[in-house]
């Protein structure tokens, strides 16, 4: 495809679609660093697949993106073993900040233990185990869509749970 073809169906794309993307990206991040940084990627990935944008399905591929940067993002933030590293926080040396951390972690693993079953197991191997959709698939025995579908019924669960009580 032409170059100029290119950056017509980009500009035209990013102005329909641009407010559909952020806020998908807003939802699946809640923090102003991660959604910029996936952001770019998105925005990365729509000029590379511009073509692909270009018809009818330009919605449902710009939210497959949205998700693939977010989760990019976020590997970033935390590291291929699921570790983050010491540069990026520092632990509090308040016994009140140790307290409260703590009790965030039992809520948070007594939430995820009240979610069914292949939530919680989605949800664990894709954000603990740093598992690819095709492996958790596998391992729960459904398709990939489903397997994605999972962890994102998990993570809004947890969110409505840990900002609730």
């Amino acid at each position: 495809m032409e170059y100029a073809r290119r950056v017509d169906i980009f500009r035209r794309v990013k102005t329909d679609y641009a407010g559909f993307l952020t806020s998908v990206l807003w939802r699946l991040t809640g923090d102003k660093e991660l959604f910029s940084e996936a952001l770019q990627y998105a925005m990365l990935e729509m000029w590379r697949h511009v073509e692909k944008l270009n018809g009818k399905k330009a919605g449902a591929y710009i939210y497959r993106i949205a998700l693939s940067a977010n989760s990019k993002a976020w590997r970033n933030r935390i590291g291929k073993n699921g570790q983050f590293s010491d540069s990026q926080f520092e632990i509090a040396a308040e016994p009140q900040r140790r307290t409260d951390d703590a009790e965030l972690t039992t809520k948070l693993r007594k939430s995820i233990a009240l979610l069914p079953a292949k939530q919680s197991a989605a949800l664990v191997m894709r954000y603990l185990q740093q598992q690819d959709y095709d492996i958790i698939a596998q391992k729960l025995g459904c398709s990939e869509v489903t397997a994605r579908s999972n962890v994102s019924k998990a993570v809004s669960a947890l969110k409505r749970v840990l900002r609730y009580e």
